[in-house]
């Protein structure tokens, strides 16, 4: 038999696998538990903090 003649063609659900594992991550991002900030908050909070370090020092005089 030739080597292509024993290789298994896989079809199908590798798409949906990615889907439930997108919405796993999402939900760990930006869903709390117990409580607590979701961590997209803390990383919006963080971006907003370093843009506006950033703008202070762009503003200085030279």
């Amino acid at each position: 038999m030739k080597p292509s003649c024993l290789r298994v063609s896989q079809h199908g659900q590798s798409m949906t696998e990615y889907l439930v594992a997108l919405l796993v991550v999402m939900m760990m991002v930006g869903v709390s538990f117990s409580g607590e900030t979701p961590v997209i908050d803390l990383f919006l909070a963080a971006v907003k903090k370093a843009f506006d370090g950033l703008s202070g020092f762009l503003s200085l005089p030279l």
